[in-house]
């Protein structure tokens, strides 16, 4: 199947059955091109039989794509954020309003009915005779007013169902919202702790360093090392508390960062997870590329796509001959008590047709507008697809390259680790120069941080992964009734 046809459009029957009926005076009135729909089989990318990229993995997953990442406290974070985020609440409002322009647009299909209630009371002079005679008359009016535009064209029935698929448009953007909402704040959260991870190495680094720097300074007082050993010494400490400073900054914006996501006051005073989690759940192999249908952005270009349509049939439309019937009736009387009287009852009935035969051009180019916004739907819906392949392709991708460069890294780390200890225990026995140590221990600070790095950036691409399919790695039973 692919998430490029439409699967919400009329049924085929009542599309035959409305225009058999019309199809001749139609072609009277305004020729074929009326009729014609305005996108027919477009050039737009197809689903990919499977994914180019491929993760060389293949273990069950958990059913929810937030269970993956083993953090219970970054789920109950981002449910409680569901109901404060300010941008999400902006996204319910624009949907607030889609159902009200959905209301306004389709009460145009029906009778418009009025009803009014009115008293009056004059004084008259008549001229009798050469005499001059008044006299007061009062005078009593109630009514109903019906007005109705004949839908014959069905140009209210395209404004009706333009406006209800502008409506699943923004429901859509809603659920866009809360994916990408919930997205961001597992992002936001584990660069969080990331940022806590690298302020307690780098306070571990300065403590090491100066550690090293008391050992080298004894030393010198017992005439075994060169003031040149003490003054590397302190650059390297005066460097990482630089580095630990600048990490302690990243930490405070990171957890601001997130508190505005969560729609609280950025105070940076929020609790996190204390290390990074692992990705025990991997990816499965042979991920469906139907799994992009449930993406709430894809759902919403293609209702807009569909608006679209409909509104160009609409302004094609505006340019028939428009049939209105009004009838109104009531009563009129000089007495207030005979006023529903059925002797004073009154009535019309009147139709128009009313045909436009010159507006400056104004319903010409209004069509021409709604064709080239539609224009716009479908490129915009076609670049959404592609963006979405590239998205779940670059992801697959990354998958087996960042965890080849976690195992190089972890190698690097123990390493490194013994090369300091080696370092530090030859330095003590005079068998290396302090620049030897010194650079050891750089090597092993500079490691460890480029493994948490590398853990954060393996969980952002997994996020990653998971907005760009929609959710879960398997289709769960309320997307399949969608």
């Amino acid at each position: 199947m692919s998430i490029l046809h439409p699967p919400n459009r009329m049924p085929p029957a009542q599309i035959t059955t409305f225009k058999s009926g019309l199809i001749g005076l139609l072609i009277l009135l305004t020729g074929c091109s009326l009729l014609q729909p305005h996108h027919s089989e477009t050039a737009l990318p197809d689903n990919p039989e499977k994914w180019d990229a491929r993760a060389e993995i293949n273990q069950p997953v958990s059913t929810g794509w937030l269970d993956n990442f083993s953090d219970k406290n970054l789920t109950n974070l981002i449910k409680e954020a569901i109901g404060n985020n300010f941008d999400l609440k902006l996204a319910a409002a624009r949907v607030e309003a889609a159902q009200a322009n959905a209301k306004i647009s389709g009460a145009d299909r029906w009778p418009q009915i009025s009803a009014s209630l009115n008293a009056g009371r004059a004084k008259r002079n008549t001229v009798v005779g050469g005499n001059i005679i008044s006299g007061i008359s009062n005078n009593f009016q109630t009514g109903i007013e019906v007005s109705w535009e004949v839908d014959i064209w069905g140009k209210l029935s395209h404004q009706a169902r333009a406006a209800v698929l502008e409506l699943a448009a923004s429901e859509s953007d809603f659920q866009a919202a809360k994916l990408s909402l919930a997205a961001n704040i597992a992002r936001q959260w584990f660069n969080s702790v990331e940022a806590r991870q690298q302020v307690r190495l780098a306070t571990e680094t300065v403590d090491n360093y100066q550690s090293s720097l008391t050992i080298i300074r004894e030393n010198y007082r017992a005439g075994l090392n060169s003031a040149l050993d003490v003054r590397l010494a302190k650059t390297n400490l005066a460097t990482a508390q630089s580095q630990l400073a600048a990490r302690q900054t990243q930490l405070d914006a990171q957890l601001r960062a997130l508190q505005i996501l969560l729609g609280s006051y950025p105070s940076a005073m929020i609790e996190t997870a204390q290390q990074l989690p692992s990705l025990d759940n991997r990816i499965p192999a042979g991920l469906p590329s139907e799994l992009l249908q449930r993406r709430p952005d894809l759902i919403a270009a293609e209702q807009r796509l569909l608006a679209s349509d409909e509104r160009v049939s609409q302004a094609k439309k505006n340019r028939l001959p428009q049939i209105r019937l009004t009838t109104s009736g009531g009563s009129s009387t000089d007495e207030f008590k005979k006023l529903l009287d059925s002797d004073t009852l009154i009535w019309s009935i009147a139709g128009g047709l009313t045909a436009p035969l010159f507006q400056g051009g104004r319903l010409k180019a209004n069509q021409e507008l709604a064709m080239a916004n539609a224009n716009q739907a479908l490129y915009q819906y076609a670049q959404t697809v592609l963006n979405a392949f590239r998205e779940v392709e670059t992801a697959l991708a990354a998958t087996p390259l960042l965890d080849k460069q976690q195992q190089a890294l972890k190698t690097a780390v123990n390493e490194a680790q013994e090369s300091e200890r080696l370092a530090a225990e030859q330095y003590r026995a005079g068998l290396v120069d302090i620049v030897t140590w010194l650079e050891a221990q750089r090597q092993l600070f500079t490691a460890r941080s480029n493994l948490l790095q590398i853990q954060n950036q393996q969980l952002q691409n997994r996020i990653d992964l998971h907005l760009a399919l929609g959710g879960d790695f398997i289709q769960e039973d309320s997307d399949k009734n969608k």
